[in-house]
């Protein structure tokens, strides 16, 4: 892995501060050198992982500044998988995205920004890890290496998920997975070839048992910028349900939402803009001398973000997945079924018979979600990520783990086992409850079977909707793509518009970045796709 994996540095913001050479995009400190000091003690290595946690949002420090990490990333998980619409092309990013040519190009940007992306922090984090060698363990030092092995275990999950086939659907003891990224040693790192999906994945369970061995005799972290044991339980739940290991993934889930209660029906519709919101296990807190301003995941998906992106881009719900919401589900206020349709006009939206009617409802929008008459409306468009302002300035913080979800994985994998499905109900149903409105009977889920498995993915489908999600979703169930009927162009979506299902179908793979194949003589890259 010799260009990808040549710059591995520490980023430390208030530690020190560091410098990269224009042609490599890797994980190793080779042009960059922090203090002697610098991870001599587990405070210092704290400002290490402050670094960390502020790169996994924030604008790049190398190459396109297009790319802001997760910020960036997420989106990317959702705009093509068939949940989060688009519209329009808006300024144009992420317009390639929507027509599947962007993850199937290994020239493409994207996948030399994901690939450099997560190697990069690996390298961050093995940093960390490997100078605790020989240290005395303390509950400080178990608080950093508790976080440590679980942002490997995660940086790791999410890389062989995306360049690789699905562990359940393919063939993990020979398919070709990514490189293992455990040293930080130049010598050990040059021209290192893919692991099967197998090792990855067994490489992710040890970083993840040593995480929550560590979290036993750990310092709080007390941040929620921070991975916690129950963060870390949840990376567990997330890896055991991809993998297919039900009764796992059930019991850390479980675990993982202890002392998380669910938002309710006010909290949920302030805008998805605070990590102080109760649900939120993780997540980016954004300051003001850290915004990403319009490169900001608000800027992409935030409805009333007063940026080009959103103003002529309204993202709305795949319609047939609208359909599944019950009426008593205050989660169905999120998106705008009948907001006026700016790009046809009055005479062409079959909600309006005259223009006043139009105007007013339009006008309406912009007062009730603090949006400029510049911007666009269009029928089911999501008012679920507001910013807080609604300009450009203020930051907004990013989720990356809420306790839903793993009431939702719980669930999952509850209906999953025999004989669980009356304990699947109660768990999906505590959650079902929660998001009914107030006076309303609710709509509780009483299917069995595979009946149930499919209601409690539609409750997923629902409550994490634009929260980077579906694609990995989609990888892990083996769906096909199908936009019939949702609402979307197509020809604003072309070749992402339909697409067999992952494991018939290598379209789904990311694409090893062609400098990394072309640096590395023993990196293999992924079948050619055919669109």
């Amino acid at each position: 892995m010799k260009k990808y994996f040549n710059k591995i540095f520490i980023l430390m913001l208030v530690v020190a501060s560091v410098s990269c050479s224009e042609d490599t995009l890797t994980n190793l400190p080779t042009d960059s050198v922090a203090p002697d000091n610098a991870l001599s003690s587990p405070e210092n290595m704290i400002a290490a992982l402050n670094g960390v946690h502020r790169a996994m949002y924030s604008q790049s420090d190398l190459g396109d500044y297009n790319y802001a990490g997760e910020s960036y990333i997420m989106p990317m998980l959702d705009f093509p998988a068939g949940d989060m619409l688009h519209s329009g092309s808006g300024n144009g990013w992420f317009k390639y995205t929507l027509k599947w040519l962007r993850h199937t190009n290994p020239n493409s940007g994207d996948m030399a920004f994901v690939w450099y992306h997560y190697y990069h922090l690996i390298g961050n984090v093995n940093n960390i890890i490997n100078a605790a060698e020989g240290m005395t363990d303390t509950p400080a030092l178990s608080n950093v290496l508790g976080q440590a092995y679980a942002y490997r275990a995660w940086l790791h999950h999410r890389l062989v998920c995306l360049f690789a086939k699905n562990y359940i659907h393919g063939n993990p003891s020979t398919d070709l997975g990514v490189p293992i990224m455990l040293k930080t040693d130049p010598a050990e790192l040059v021209g290192q070839a893919r692991e099967t999906v197998e090792n990855v994945y067994k490489q992710i369970e040890k970083d993840l048992a040593a995480s929550l061995a560590y979290f036993e005799n750990a310092d709080d972290p007390n941040n929620k910028s921070h991975i916690s044991i129950n963060v870390a339980n949840g990376i567990a739940a997330r890896v055991a349900l991809t993998k297919g290991d039900y009764v796992a993934a059930a019991t850390y889930a479980n675990a993982a939402r202890s002392g998380y209660s669910l938002m309710n029906e006010a909290d949920y519709k302030i805008g998805f803009n605070s990590v102080n919101l109760s649900e939120v296990m993780w997540g980016a807190e954004v300051v003001d001398s850290q915004t990403n301003y319009y490169y900001s995941w608000f800027y992409y998906q935030g409805t009333n973000f007063n940026g080009s992106q959103n103003r002529s881009n309204p993202k709305f719900i795949n319609h047939n997945l609208f359909a599944e919401i019950s009426d008593t589900d205050y989660r169905k206020d999120m998106w705008l079924e009948k907001a006026p349709n700016d790009f046809v006009g009055w005479e062409a939206d079959p909600n309006y018979a005259t223009k006043e009617e139009f105007n007013a409802a339009f006008y309406k929008i912009v007062k009730d979600y603090n949006m400029t008459t510049s911007f666009y409306t269009n029928a089911y468009m999501s008012v679920k990520f507001l910013n807080k302002d609604g300009g450009t300035i203020n930051p907004d913080d990013v989720f990356y783990m809420r306790s839903s979800e793993m009431y939702l994985i719980e669930a999952e994998a509850l209906a999953m086992q025999e004989g669980k499905d009356v304990e699947a109900q109660n768990v999906i149903n505590e959650l079902v409850t929660a998001r009914t409105r107030s006076g309303e009977t609710p709509a509780l889920i009483t299917t069995t079977g595979d009946a149930l498995v499919q209601d409690i993915l539609i409750q997923r489908r629902i409550e994490l909707w634009g929260e980077g999600h579906r694609w990995l979703d989609m990888l892990r169930l083996d769906l096909a793509l199908d936009l019939t009927g949702s609402g979307a162009s197509s020809t604003l979506y072309q070749k992402g518009y339909s697409q067999a299902k992952p494991s018939v179908n290598n379209n789904w793979l990311f694409q090893i970045p062609q400098e990394e194949v072309d640096a590395n003589p023993l990196m293999e890259p992924n079948p050619v796709a055919e669109l």
